[in-house]
């Protein structure tokens, strides 16, 4: 029989890898350090904050705008929110995310202005008109004033 070489090609036991998981406070440690690299990984995403900020908060921005009828008296700043737009998703296709961010930020600014534009110029023309053409229909005329030959005995 051929007597077995008391040393290993790998070196002493301490000094191999493990094969094996840690368990105890070793591994708790670890799972602790993990999911924080992951939290902080995946709220600085690129993509996840594209998402929140062209897909969601632009997007909905430039719809309101729209809404408040800003392309018809906030012409300038309702194009502008939507080629931001436009072009914050084109920048996205091309995984330039931080660009599409900026984009995305430029046209919710500049939707939110121009419905604020749009909303103080229709209510500017709704309180014009309506003092135009009161409610009653027929205007009343105002009393005079009353000399003392036209009052009444």
């Amino acid at each position: 029989m051929i007597d077995r070489i008391a040393a290993s090609w790998y070196g002493p036991r301490a000094l191999r890898p493990h094969r094996y998981l840690p368990t105890g406070a070793l591994a708790l440690g670890g799972a602790l350090a993990l999911a924080a690299s992951l939290t902080a990984a995946v709220s600085g995403c690129g993509p996840i904050e594209y998402i929140n900020q062209v897909g969601v908060k632009a997007a909905g921005a430039v719809s309101a705008a729209k809404l408040a009828q800003a392309d018809r008296y906030a012409p300038y700043e309702y194009t502008a929110a939507e080629e931001y737009l436009h072009k914050a998703r084109e920048e996205a296709g091309y995984a330039e995310y931080q660009d599409a961010i900026e984009f995305g930020r430029k046209a919710e600014e500049l939707a939110n202005r121009g419905r604020a534009i749009a909303v103080a110029k229709l209510s500017e023309s709704a309180g014009a008109s309506s003092a135009a053409t009161p409610a009653t229909g027929a205007r009343t005329p105002a009393p005079s004033a009353r000399t003392e030959d036209q009052a009444p005995k």
